[in-house]
């Protein structure tokens, strides 16, 4: 079906243009009537009136002409001409009019207002969008297991014909650091512009993540115009903490907007590459209708210091610190301080060497640019520190804001395998606290200071300046540019707010504050003078924040349990495993076989008394040197009395878990998460494990871990999740070799997933059934076979089932799953006398081989046999 273009005079419906009965003009009546001829409701039908798009930076792409819904919900009017440039330089001012369709510019935040990171934006031209950056935020303390937090890609996957263009304005993780999830949700077609230097790291990102990209990137140079989606783009260099920065001019026959990008004024910077304010008194005298600058540091008076002077405080201090060696540590993206570094360990005769991945990513990246200070071949190896006295070397690390996994940081602890500090170290602090890391940060440097090092820090000392203008600097830029209209962007809410007041004080009409996912509609301009009155609202659109865990998990806060994991963090986990018997079977009690009949009763009023063997245990909850424990143990022998003896296992399960639920809460005041796994006993040999056992509980005898284990089985051991598994032995196999396809077979997998659809469990199942082709061929040592039945807490989509190694004793096994996750096989033995290690591995094998056909629901998880 050929796709309909609709020519609407918007002036005839709005009132205006053509009297009303004159030709060619209709009532909006008629105009719905006509609508329902047709099935659809003109009034809101998108208008489209071109048939080719001008793609940024190559030839002209011819389209077949189509409407395209209006997905974000703003109205659902007009969305205006959606023509090219070129086509739109032709048109009249006059002809626009303030109305259902919207003003022509418009400004839609993803990320980056009322927070600090996750820098994203989409401006536009009626409906057609350039995305400004696509940055992540780094999570709150408390956020368990997350360690990226990311914009809405769901949001920007919808809207992927809108968006026609990436920009980047600079090479901070907070606006490149979502590329990798960003650019699978955008058309494969969509260019991604950068400079040189931020190209660099956008390009080793990218092949860390194994983005294909490479024909869509494309680098540009200051003051170089370029056409980019509906507007005509010019870079400004503007000075920052990282290399290659600039604003963005976007120009169009509706208007001329411009971003600063994260900047400061520094007068006398050490690349020579000063703030272009030549090119903003041009833009002044040009008439700009919108500008969008960054809010950080508002609230700090005066004007910031330059690198250089930065620069001379490190080299006196390195070169005062004769006969004791040097630490530094310092933004790995700060380039220009590296280099400040070097010369200052030329002049005292030191050797240099970094500690930290990032920042030899970041001086490789500017090397093959051209921009790096120094060969990055020079330094020395941290391995190979020892061969030089103390106070021969200069050692730049990262760990500034005491990230858990950074070389600083883990020194502070001890634990580093590179670094350790000394009492007559000297460390220079060469950075900021970022708000929010305040606590940890302090935490560390009262480690350092424990440990004797000499801890230089603080204003007063110069060793940091920022890379964000202060007030100053702010009030100069606006009084540069006057704007029309004036939006702070890239702050918390705090600082927007502030910057507001900060623009009218220097004169400019219109302003705003708004949050991410409000679209923001400008005016154009008519002879210098906004054509109304400045900013309209336009909607908003309902935006979900996205989270990183590990290397390939993400989704929303609901796919990845967040509420979930927090939960067992503060409440804790009770799991129980219940063997329920119906009918006559065997076990073992140690070294007697006795065998139990167990009668029905064919009495129909007596429904209940279902018998059963009960196994407990716990993690991050207080058991009271095993009393509640016990407790438990009573509570659910009783529950499963109390059932009737034809119910079913979910109901066994339900019905067990309130109970245990009730128990804990009445002991302690805790809510905890409680999982029942309810397997029916079947005819074979199984052993009586009534009495309650408490795996990795700290209060007990058995287990006594380092005292800082107790915090981290709370706050680690969850921030990725429990799995928890059964395997109980069907029948005796004769054969003890067989292929992997005979286990599948032999064997049935179930999944009961708290946290999973129900989609994911059907899947589980028909995998299990068919097994793994590619394992066919695999032989594998196994001796029972076996029902396995599997629950899941705090997961999703984690990449696949791995089994642990042996890790020895008690403790080793404590810190392994207080440092990668929890994950429990509660285990029934085998009838053969096997030594408890052979006994423990060849289960440990079967159990793996079962959960192979399991790979594709992606967990990630390192298992822990408990007997």
């Amino acid at each position: 079906m050929q796709s309909l273009q609709i020519r609407l005079g918007l002036n005839s419906l709005q009132g205006g243009g053509e009297a009303a009965g004159a030709p060619g003009a209709l009532l909006k009546s008629e105009w719905k009537g006509v609508g329902q001829l047709f099935g659809f409701n003109p009034l809101t039908v998108p208008v489209s009136s071109r048939n080719c798009v001008t793609r940024a930076g190559g030839p002209t792409v011819h389209q077949q002409s189509r409407s395209r819904q209006h997905r974000g919900g703003y109205g659902g009017h007009y969305e205006g001409p959606k023509r090219s440039r070129d086509d739109a330089v032709t048109r009249k001012m006059k002809s626009f009019h303030e109305g259902s369709d919207g003003p022509p510019l418009r400004v839609l935040p993803i990320g980056g207002l009322g927070e600090i990171g996750m820098n994203c934006m989409l401006v536009g031209n009626y409906d057609r969008y350039i995305m400004i950056d696509a940055g992540l935020m780094f999570p709150d303390y408390d956020d368990l297991g997350i360690q990226k937090v990311l914009p809405d890609t769901q949001f920007i996957h919808r809207w992927r014909d809108k968006i026609e263009a990436v920009i980047i304005t600079h090479g901070h993780e907070d606006h490149i650091g979502a590329l990798p999830w960003v650019i699978p949700a955008l058309d494969p077609k969509t260019p991604i512009y950068a400079t040189g230097f931020t190209m660099q790291l956008i390009k080793r990102r990218l092949k860390e993540y194994n983005i294909p990209a490479e024909g869509r990137l494309r680098t540009f140079s200051m003051r170089a115009r370029f056409d980019a989606g509906p507007f005509e783009i010019e870079p400004i260099r503007v000075t920052h903490s990282i290399p290659d920065c600039c604003g963005l001019v976007l120009r169009c026959a509706d208007g001329t907007i411009f971003h600063t990008g994260d900047w400061k004024i520094d007068e006398s910077p050490v690349d020579g590459n000063v703030f272009d304010r030549v090119a903003l008194e041009q833009l002044q005298k040009e008439g700009v209708t919108l500008m969008m600058s960054d809010s950080t540091n508002v609230l700090s008076p005066g004007r910031t210091t330059s690198e250089a002077d930065v620069a001379e405080a490190l080299m006196r201090k390195i070169v005062e610190a004769k006969g004791r060696r040097v630490i530094t540590t310092q933004f790995a993206s700060n380039v220009h301080r590296l280099g400040c570094v070097k010369a200052a360990a030329e002049v005292s005769g030191r050797k240099l060497v970094f500690i930290g991945l990032s920042l030899k990513t970041y001086l490789e990246a500017a090397w093959r640019d051209g921009q790096a200070p120094f060969d990055p071949a020079i330094l020395v190896k941290a391995e190979d520190m020892d061969a030089y006295a103390p106070s021969q070397l200069l050692i730049v690390t990262t760990g500034s804001q005491a990230e858990p996994r950074a070389a600083l940081n883990l020194a502070s602890m001890g634990s580093s395998r590179l670094l350790k500090l000394h009492k007559d170290d000297v460390i220079l602090y060469s950075a900021k606290m970022i708000p929010g890391n305040e606590t940890r940060v302090m935490k560390m440097m009262n480690r350092i200071a424990e440990l004797g090092p000499n801890l230089v820090m603080g204003r007063g000392e110069n060793l940091h300046t920022s890379g964000h203008a202060y007030r100053g600097e702010l009030e100069e830029v606006l009084r540069l540019v006057k704007p029309q209209h004036f939006l702070p962007v890239h702050g918390e809410f705090a600082f927007l707010k502030e910057h507001e007041l900060l623009g009218k004080a220097q004169g400019i009409r219109h302003t705003a504050v708004i949050k991410n996912g409000e679209m923001l509609g400008v005016a154009p301009l008519r002879n210098g003078r906004v054509l109304s009155s400045g900013f309209s609202q336009l909607g908003r659109e309902k935006l979900k924040l996205m989270y990183n865990d590990g290397d390939k998990a993400f989704g929303t806060a609901a796919d990845l349990c967040i509420q979930e994991r927090m939960n067992i963090a503060l409440e804790g986990l009770v799991i129980a495993s219940v063997e329920v018997i119906r009918e006559e079977t065997k076990y073992l009690n140690e070294d007697e076989v006795y065998e139990d009949k167990i009668l029905r009763d064919d009495d129909d009023g007596d429904e209940l008394g279902l018998q059963g063997r009960v196994r407990i245990t716990t993690r991050c909850l207080w058991t009271d040197n095993g009393k509640l424990l016990e407790s438990l143990q009573r509570a659910a022998d009783v529950a499963l009395a109390s059932s009737r003896k034809d119910a079913r296992l979910p109901t066994i399960e339900r019905h067990v878990s309130v109970v245990l639920r009730k128990v804990v809460q009445k002991y302690s005041n805790k809510r905890p998460d409680v999982i029942v796994i309810a397997t029916d006993a079947s005819d074979g040999v199984v052993p009586n494990r009534s009495s309650p056992e408490s795996i990795n509980n700290y209060d007990q005898p058995r287990n006594k871990p380092q005292p800082w284990k107790r915090a981290a089985d709370s706050m680690s051991s969850f921030s990725r999740g429990a799995v928890v598994g059964t395997v109980e032995p069907v029948d005796e196999v004769t054969s003890r070799s067989f292929v992997a396809e005979e286990t599948s077979e032999r064997n049935k997998v179930v999944i009961s997933s708290r946290v999973q659809s129900e989609t994911v469990s059907a899947k589980a199942q028909r995998l299990s059934s068919e097994g793994d082709a590619t394992q066919k061929n695999e032989r594998v040592k196994a001796g029972d076979g076996g029902e396995i039945s599997a629950t899941s807490s705090g997961f999703s989509d984690p990449e696949e089932f791995e089994s642990d190694e042996e890790s020895g004793d008690s403790d080793q096994e404590a810190d392994s799953v207080a440092s990668d996750g929890a994950a429990s096989s509660l285990s029934q033995e085998s009838t053969e006398e096997i030594e408890p290690q052979k006994k423990r591995q060849k289960w440990r094998t079967v159990y793996t081989d079962m959960m192979r056909p399991l790979s594709s629901l992606k967990y990630e998880v390192r298992w822990e046999i408990c007997w």
